[in-house]
């Protein structure tokens, strides 16, 4: 599915997930969001998702598809 919000993507904060981007480029692992730039978010930029080591903002997304 293709989220259409940020709201509805931060929905699955914490979830384990697999997102595949525009480029056809696909990521799996944990989503986090980083609501600000400081040590516990590990100095990532503010208002991004992250996967692993990978920033990235809502209209990269392609889709999503959670795994439980």
């Amino acid at each position: 599915m293709k989220p259409k919000t940020i709201a509805e993507l931060r929905k699955y904060v914490g979830k384990y997930m697999i997102v595949t981007f525009y480029d056809e480029n696909i990521k799996q692992g944990v989503l986090g969001y980083t609501a600000a730039f400081n040590a516990s978010y590990g100095y990532r930029k503010v208002g991004y998702f992250t996967i692993g080591n990978l920033d990235f903002k809502l209209s990269h997304v392609k889709r999503i598809e959670v795994k439980e």
